[in-house]
């Protein structure tokens, strides 16, 4: 417990937050908020710790939380996928043992919200690995990024026409995708550079007539027809990489 709480930190705009809703009389609502950013994160850690993932750090902002990992990114889909849904799951749980109604609709509020496809929330985590279960590993991140951006302008959109205007979490949210794209060439490079140099428990084998690693999926032993016979995946990537 005293190495996950050394990994926790909340960010410095938290503070400003409390003092802010301190004094404008809306204290005892952030601290529900935050209770409640707090038992989502932690149903995130038990599901790491369970699969034996290193937990980096956890970032705590008033309205919700980044949980950085240390694993493969061709980790398995259906661990990827509990870890994910292991933040709401916790926040059903615990409606179920405190009794609140400022609590029970901040909880509501918060399990719709993360379940928008929007990046870094979990909602576009779970759509990116549901659709890597059929699409190659790059077609899915495409298709996953064009999601998330299409709803995050609906969710701007909505916001600015509404009275309850949250800025601050558009501008979160804008700015947590610049990081994502910035970021995209990276874990692209990793992915390919993972499967060349690690043995992973790949659940399928897939014969591919062309040599494309822009093919490859996650979960799955790709094998690459050259010359009427096929290549195995480490093959195709050493060349890549040499090139």
């Amino acid at each position: 417990m005293k190495i996950i709480l050394n990994k926790l930190k909340i960010n410095y705009f938290t503070y400003f937050y409390f003092l802010l809703a301190f004094l404008c009389g809306y204290f005892k609502n952030t601290c529900w908020l935050f209770l409640i950013v707090l038992i989502h994160e932690f149903g995130h850690i038990i599901t790491i710790k369970l699969f034996n993932y290193q937990i980096i750090n956890v970032t705590l902002y008033p309205f919700g939380g980044i949980t950085k990992i240390n694993k493969p990114i061709n980790s398995s889909i259906n661990k990827e996928l509990i870890i994910a849904i292991s933040g709401i799951l916790m926040q059903l749980i615990s409606m179920c043992f405190i009794k609140n109604k400022l609590f029970y609709f901040y909880n509501l509020c918060i399990i719709f919200f993360n379940l928008l496809p929007v990046y870094p929330l979990d909602g576009k985590k779970i759509l990116n690995l549901l659709l890597e279960k059929y699409l190659a590993f790059e077609k899915a991140l495409k298709y996953t990024d064009i999601i998330s951006i299409i709803f995050l302008i609906i969710f701007v959109i909505f916001n600015i026409s509404t009275p309850n205007k949250n800025y601050l979490i558009c501008i979160f949210l804008i700015f947590q995708i610049i990081i994502m794209f910035k970021n995209q060439k990276y874990i692209i490079d990793k992915f390919y550079l993972e499967r060349y140099l690690y043995n992973f428990p790949y659940q399928k084998i897939e014969n591919n007539e062309d040599i494309n690693i822009h093919l490859m999926k996650k979960n799955t032993l790709h094998f690459f027809k050259y010359q009427n016979r096929y290549i195995h995946e480490k093959g195709v990537l050493k060349a890549f990489f040499k090139n």
